[in-house]
């Protein structure tokens, strides 16, 4: 038999030695817990290659996502046609609405853009005369800044961008055709697609009610963005007409329009009707009128009406609108524009959502 400090001391160096050793596991747990570099490099490869696929195959992608958008957005028509016309009808009635819809949208900017094409191309060598002349007239001692600027300034260059916007709308009809494809499959798919993901997801229920969360964020923004394009092309419209500009019509069309854009459009909006008021009325002090009013409109709907409307619906900053609006831009060009602040209200939307899942019941 040992004594009572032998046993003492082997017991204590046995508690000694677990505590190092539990001590050393939680260190190999903390050290396996951490991120080693070699995952935020694969993270940032795969980011990359993701938008690299985004890039090159946008033409499969923008008709995908204008397809899903559209489909958040008609599928309340859908689901009041069905009990009244039965599946099928309310499916193909639900497709004939939004087609006609696209289509509207379509032919307001061409018809637009069209007549802006038409205006310019008719007054050319007037616009190039006043430009030149007021230049001269606000930098007279400026002689060789004004001598650079004007070398490269051509009336015809603005009429080449405004063709090449024509152009690219004309060449959205392969994309508008493989849109409507997947829209007619996704119509016809609704009242299947909730048991399908159930057998297929394991937290189906969780991804129905965010779709249902993200498609209702989507309805009420396009609903806010089209109440203020609709009193933004009004006005614009009816100030147009009061200044006696020329193609007041397509100027309230294309305000319109254009606003469905954020940042971008309003400034397009803007900047268009405010360089024909400049070669219609040739006066500058004109000009700057019609361009401060055109920017009061802007503001005012953009900056006071459209805030309150959404509330803190979206909870996006202008700083994450400007980056989406941009960035779709690039990867998308005239399509991302518009598909580009909806992408971030998904985004953000699915986000809040596992965030508040992982977080459970408070």
């Amino acid at each position: 038999m040992k004594p009572a400090s032998e046993v003492s001391g082997e017991s204590g160096g046995a508690s000694g030695s677990s505590g190092s050793g539990g001590e050393q596991a939680r260190q190999d747990h903390a050290h396996r817990a951490r991120p080693p570099a070699s995952n935020l490099a694969l993270g940032l490869i795969a980011a990359l290659m993701f938008l690299a696929l985004l890039y090159f195959a946008s033409s499969i992608f923008v008709p995908l996502a204008f397809a899903l958008f559209i489909l958040a957005l008609v599928a309340p028509l859908q689901r009041v046609l069905r009990p009244r016309l039965g599946s099928a009808l309310a499916s193909i009635l639900t497709l004939l609405v939004a087609l006609c819809v696209v289509m509207v949208f379509l032919y307001l900017a061409a018809w637009g853009f069209n007549l802006v094409a038409q205006w310019t191309m008719a007054n050319a060598a007037r616009l190039q005369r006043l430009f030149t002349i007021e230049v001269a007239e606000l930098h007279p001692h400026l002689a060789l800044v004004q001598d650079v600027f004007l070398d490269n300034f051509n009336v015809y260059w603005l009429l080449r961008a405004i063709q090449e916007v024509l152009l690219r709308v004309n060449s959205l009809a392969g994309q508008i055709f493989l849109a409507f494809l997947f829209l007619t499959l996704g119509v016809f798919e609704l009242d299947d697609a909730p048991g399908r993901l159930r057998r297929m997801l394991p937290r189906a229920e969780h991804w129905i009610m965010v779709s249902a969360e993200v498609a209702g964020k989507l309805r009420r923004y396009m609903l806010i963005r089209t109440i203020a394009s609709v009193l933004t092309g009004i006005t614009v419209w009816l100030f147009a007409m009061y200044a006696g500009l020329e193609l007041a019509t397509a100027w309230g069309g294309l305000a319109f329009l254009l606003n469905y854009i954020p940042f971008l459009g309003p400034l397009l909006a803007t900047l268009f009707p405010t360089f024909f008021a400049f070669v219609q009325f040739e006066s500058l002090r004109t000009t700057v009128f019609v361009f401060l009013i055109l920017n009061v409109i802007q503001v005012g709907y953009g900056c006071y009406l459209e805030p309150r409307l959404a509330g803190s619906a979206f909870s996006l900053s202008p700083l994450m609108v400007m980056v989406a609006v941009f960035f779709g831009g690039w990867i998308w060009g005239i399509p991302g524009t518009f598909i580009g602040v909806p992408m971030l209200i998904v985004a953000t939307s699915v986000w809040s959502a596992n965030q508040r899942s992982r977080a459970g019941p408070s």
